[in-house]
Formats: C-alpha cells, sequence, structure tokens
C-alpha cells in the first residue's frame, strides 16, 4: 500500500499532470457554459435566453407531462402554436420552444433541416401513424412527454470528456516506466527491499487507479451539471426522443431508438470506460518498451490514432491497401506484444522465428476474421466517440457483438498489462 500510494503521488505531482487537469477542467467549463447560456426560446412571444430559457421550458413541460396523447398534443400546438420563422445562417426556427418543436418534429408536417430547407408545420398527425406511436405500440411502452433536453447536453458533455479523458490517461501514464529508464534509476529500485514484483504491481495499480477516476469524474462532473441546470427528467423516455438521430423501423422497432434514455446512457458509459482502461494499458505498455517520456506519449498516441486515421482515408475503398492495413495494426500491436512470452533461452533461430510468428500470425487471423469479427470497432478511441446506436446496428451480423467486444478489449488490456510487467522488469 505504500509503494501504491507513493506511486500515485508521484503521478499526481507531476507538472504535466497539474497542466493537464487544469486544460481538461477548463475546456470542459467552457463547453458545459456554452451548452448551458446558448438556449434561445419563444412563449407566446416572449423571448427567453440562457438559463431562463431552460427553466421556462421545464416549466411549461410540467403541465403536460406523462403519457401522451393526441388530446396534449393538440392542446400545445392550440397554446404555443407550430414554430416558424428563420434567419439566415441560423440552425432553428425562431419562434420556438421545447414543446412545440418536439411536436414539431415527431407528430406533424414540418421539418428543419437548414435556415434554406425547411417547411413550416401546417397540421399535427395522429401519435398513432408517427414512428413514435408505432414504435410505443410495438414495445408496448407508453409514449411519455417530459423534458429530456439534460440528457442530450449530457451525451454531449460526455463525448467531449472521453475524448479529452483519453488525451489526459495518454500524457499522464507514457512516464509511469519510462521516467524510470531515462533517468537510469530502475535498476536502484530493483535493488530495495520491496523489488521488482511489488514496485511494477504499484505503477500498474496506480495507472489502473488513475485510469478509473479519470472516468468516474468526468461522468460526475457531467452529472452534477445536468441535474443542477436541466434537470433529471426523462430517464424512461425512448432514446429516440430524447438522443440525435433515430432509425426506428428498424428490427421491427427493437433497437436502440426505443431502449429507454437510461438503458442507452448506461451501454455508452461502458464503452467509454472500456475505452479508458485499454488506452491506459497500452499507454503502460509502450511506457516499458520506450527510453524517454516524449517517446512513449509519442508512441501511445500514434498506436491509439492511427489505426482510426487509416481507416478514415481509406473506408471509400474496402479493398485498397490503406484500408487493409487500418483493418491490420489493430491486431499487430497485440502480436508485437506476444513477442515478449518468447522464452530467451531458446536458440536465437528460433526465438526470431517464434517472434516473427508471434508479430505476424495476429494480424493474419485478423485479416481472416475480420468478416465475422469488427476489430475496428475495439479501438479506444472509437469505443468511445460512437455510441450504442452503430453497435446495435451491427447485431444483425454480429448478434454477440457486445459481449464479443467487451471480452477482446479486456483480453487485450490484460495483455498490454502483462507485457509492460515482462519489459520493465528487464535490466
Amino acid at each position: 500500500m505504500r509503494l501504491y500510494k507513493m506511486e500515485l503521488y508521484k503521478i499526481c505531482s507531476r507538472k504535466l499532470f497539474l497542466l493537464s487537469v487544469t486544460a481538461t477542467i477548463m475546456i470542459l467549463l467552457l463547453f458545459m457554459y456554452t451548452l448551458a447560456v446558448d438556449n434561445y426560446i419563444t412563449i407566446n412571444g416572449v423571448e427567453y435566453k440562457g438559463l431562463q430559457a431552460v427553466r421556462m421550458d421545464r416549466e411549461i413541460v410540467e403541465e403536460f407531462k406523462g403519457v401522451l396523447t393526441d388530446e396534449k398534443v393538440s392542446a400545445i400546438i392550440q397554446k404555443y402554436g407550430f414554430p416558424s420563422g428563420v434567419k439566415e445562417y441560423y440552425g432553428r426556427f425562431l419562434n420556438q420552444n421545447y414543446l412545440n418543436a418536439f411536436i414539431m418534429k415527431h407528430f406533424s408536417d414540418g421539418y428543419f433541416r437548414s435556415y434554406d430547407d425547411y417547411k413550416v408545420a401546417a397540421h399535427t398527425n395522429p401519435i398513432a401513424e408517427t414512428d413514435l406511436g408505432k414504435a410505443s405500440a410495438a414495445t408496448g411502452k407508453p409514449l411519455r412527454l417530459e423534458y429530456t433536453y439534460g440528457w442530450e447536453v449530457f451525451e454531449a458533455v460526455l463525448g467531449i470528456g472521453f475524448v479529452l479523458g483519453l488525451v489526459f490517461i495518454v500524457l499522464t501514464l507514457s512516464p509511469i516506466y519510462s521516467e524510470e529508464n531515462y533517468n537510469n534509476t530502475k535498476q536502484i529500485l530493483f535493488t530495495t527491499k520491496e523489488g521488482q514484483r511489488k514496485d511494477i504491481a504499484a505503477k500498474i495499480a496506480a495507472g489502473m487507479t488513475i485510469a478509473a477516476s479519470v472516468f468516474a469524474v468526468i461522468v460526475l462532473f457531467d452529472f452534477l451539471f445536468v441535474w443542477s441546470v436541466f434537470g433529471l427528467d426523462g430517464l424512461g423516455c425512448f432514446s429516440g426522443q430524447a438522443l440525435g438521430e433515430s432509425v426506428w423501423e428498424w428490427n421491427g422497432y427493437n433497437n436502440t431508438s426505443t431502449w429507454s434514455v437510461q438503458k442507452y446512457l448506461s451501454f455508452y458509459l461502458l464503452q467509454g470506460f472500456f475505452g479508458m482502461i485499454e488506452a491506459a494499458a497500452l499507454s503502460l505498455y509502450f511506457s516499458a518498451h520506450c527510453n524517454s517520456p516524449f517517446q512513449s506519449i509519442v508512441a501511445s498516441a500514434i498506436g491509439l490514432v492511427l489505426p482510426v486515421f487509416l481507416n478514415v482515408i481509406g473506408r471509400d475503398n474496402f479493398r485498397g491497401i490503406i484500408f487493409q492495413i487500418s483493418q491490420l495494426i489493430i491486431l499487430l500491436l497485440p502480436g508485437i506484444a506476444l513477442m515478449c512470452f518468447v522464452p530467451d533461452i531458446l536458440s536465437k533461430t528460433v526465438v526470431r522465428i517464434s517472434k516473427i510468428l508471434c508479430c505476424v500470425l495476429p494480424a493474419i487471423i485478423g485479416q481472416f476474421f475480420r468478416h465475422v469479427f469488427p476489430f475496428y470497432y475495439t479501438v479506444p478511441f472509437i469505443l468511445i466517440i460512437n455510441g450504442a446506436s452503430e453497435l446495435d446496428f451491427m447485431q444483425v451480423r454480429f448478434p454477440w457483438i457486445w459481449s464479443g467486444i467487451f471480452s477482446f478489449v479486456a483480453v487485450v488490456s490484460v495483455l498490454y498489462i502483462v507485457c509492460s510487467w515482462k519489459k520493465y522488469k528487464e535490466f
């Protein structure tokens, strides 16, 4: 426990850690502030801005809160009218509030795609004829009207927070081993009473604690912000009515659109947690193999970003060399990590051949099995930026995708951690 506390203190006392914490918090606060004040609504000709707009939106929803009916839909439009009026380069109707915007989007013939592509609603549609009504009938879940904007904000802040958290983890954990290599203090540490085993275990435990803490702080920070500003109503509503784009009819309305907001966000949080842990394990792995903190930071960043970058520039040509490399490189890193398990007591020729096989075989196997397993979705950066809906679409092809991806990430993370242990303890 003493070594563990020492390692935590060493990490948290670095200038890079303190600067990263400050920068991350400031960026998150700025983004939250923007989401809180960038609200404009109109209620019966009166315009409200910022936090007052949020309060008024929550207030008018209270009157109609609960199970939504055609009578409520008509009453809302009679009281507030349809949104109308546009402004050049302005991404919404000028005289809308939460209620009439919600009705227009889901229960009318109107729409707003851009300032030069919109239609002012002329009438409402019966709930039973809309996607939300059909989803309610197909799932047997009541269609509820609640103020759910806070959860849209929660998801948006999570997306930014997880990306910042990933950067923070790379900057913070990459020096854990490499700093000792750079300062030539590893041999001295290994001659202490605790020895190699306890010292390395303390470093790993401290690193994983930092990763889990970063995740927990981001989620808690986000939750408190949403709770204090927007409230926590709407967790039981369909995620499709609260969170971004939806594809209602797919799979007979049994998809993420008809999940509750709570279930959808739970899966997204689980993806984010696994992404953070895998990024931490990869940072430890490169830290043990590099001779300076700068090298390990660069190597970790390349390992996290390169597969995504190559995939983006090569996705238009699935048979092209760039796209193929983007798929193979995902398994190349675990293959390189497996090389540390080849015992050096064998002959040099056997060791070389074994290490080449460890490096090459996973990539070849991955190329063969990439049609039956989506390796790309195990990359930390993809885990934290993709919501649950994209993985849900892939269940048609890969029914076991959730358990498969989480299991693969867990195995690879353990592999990186074990290999960092084995590499670092070598003199």
